[in-house]
């Protein structure tokens, strides 16, 4: 059985983490032991991950969409964290690397999203 720190009312002491591992280990294993008679498939619907188990559905996962955070332009002496895009100079960036951002903009934490500038050709 499981001891949950929320139902016992107080920290749970160094045995009962213990037992709590030891119990999920004998669940992992008890499933490992088990002969499943199932021909499992995974099929995706637009952004959901439909799992089935000899075309029988058995579970469903939401794939994350990702939500780009406009920043605006560039500025110095800011944090940015991985997925803000900025623009500097007629040009789109998209953050890949976090950093606190120095007096001048550092390509190397950036990529490219569009070219805004027009090029002669």
């Amino acid at each position: 059985m499981i001891t949950y720190r929320l139902e016992k009312g107080s920290t749970l002491t160094l045995l009962e983490i213990d037992n709590n591992f030891r119990e999920l280990e004998q669940r992992l294993k008890n499933l490992e032991d088990k002969d499943f008679d199932c021909d499992l498939s995974i099929e995706q619907k637009e952004d959901v991950l439909v799992f089935k188990c000899s075309s029988q559905e058995i579970s469903n996962v939401v794939l994350p969409k990702f939500q780009p955070i406009f920043k605006g332009a560039w500025v110095a002496n800011c944090n940015y964290r991985i997925g803000m895009w900025v623009y500097v100079s007629q040009k789109l960036y998209a953050c890949t690397t976090p950093h606190t951002s120095s007096d001048a903009f550092e390509a190397t934490f950036w990529q490219l999203v569009f070219d805004g500038v027009k090029h002669d050709e």
